[in-house]
């Protein structure tokens, strides 16, 4: 995210602490990225602002979809455990292949002050809904909003690397990757599309980051009109990409309606 944003993310927190701490990104994190045939793989859906640490844990309740795909299965997973701040779920891959493991959270309303919610659009990387609460001059005005959340996390078994983490599976908003990333490196950049509704999403502020960057990102940019963009993978280990996206509803419940996703991986290094 650009580093205004995060600036601002900052002085909003050392500033109006009366603001919800409730804009966290949700992520799925494995503890391994790459595992053999025949493996079990524990999967833990994290919320937080540092990758990829967890705060808290979501209740099983709030998930309204957490699934396995790959080129030939599509398995519904539905066994969780709260442990410590993570959600998490066990899985076992019998054949090789890229599989894609993805999850959505229900919507959730939230609700803010004009001022609460001014802040975390820019503190957030949606400097394009601020300005247009400035542009209809509603910036005073307080906010409901529902949001709810669609990460996704990519798992390699066995040496098979397969193309079918490259289509779409189907989330209102989602990062997809037009290479499969573990035929990538170091070094290398990922370019991925990121679509709403099953269309493509132009001019959306796009960020990635990894371990130990604490809640700064890497760095951020913004797809393009074809709601495309480039990733450098500078780092190996753990990547997350993310992003956000908010609509203007007008609905008798709500104004406001934001769709939260992400993308995890593994970057291999120049030797693999």
């Amino acid at each position: 995210m650009k580093k205004i944003y995060l600036v601002l993310w900052a002085v909003s927190i050392l500033v109006a602490s009366s603001v919800p701490i409730f804009a966290h990104d949700f992520w799925l994190v494995p503890k391994k990225f790459r595992i053999n045939p025949g493996d079990s793989l524990e999967i833990s859906a994290n919320t937080g602002m540092d990758f990829p640490n967890s705060l808290s844990a979501v209740t099983p309740d709030r998930i309204d979809l957490f699934r396995l795909v790959g080129a030939s299965i599509k398995e519904n997973i539905t066994e969780f455990t709260v442990q410590d701040n993570s959600l998490t779920t066990n899985c076992s891959f019998t054949t090789p292949g890229t599989f894609i493991i993805a999850a959505a959270l229900k919507p959730k309303e939230i609700k803010l002050t004009g001022k609460e919610f001014n802040e975390y659009l820019l503190a957030d990387g949606l400097p394009n809904i601020y300005d247009l609460r400035k542009k209809e001059r509603i910036l005073d005005n307080d906010a409901i909003e529902y949001y709810s959340k669609y990460p996704k996390t990519i798992i390699q078994v066995g040496n098979k690397k397969d193309d079918s983490v490259t289509k779409p599976i189907g989330l209102p908003i989602e990062i997809v990757p037009k290479v499969n990333p573990y035929k990538l490196k170091k070094r290398d950049e990922l370019e991925v599309s990121v679509l709403f509704q099953g269309k493509p999403l132009p001019n959306a502020e796009i960020a990635w980051s990894y371990p130990g960057r604490g809640e700064e990102f890497a760095g951020s940019t913004k797809t393009d009109e074809l709601g495309q963009a480039s990733i450098p993978l500078i780092k190996t280990g753990p990547y997350v990409i993310r992003l956000t996206h908010m609509e203007w509803v007008k609905k008798p419940t709500h104004e406001w309606e934001s769709y939260w996703t992400s993308l995890t991986f593994e970057v291999l290094s120049d030797t693999n």
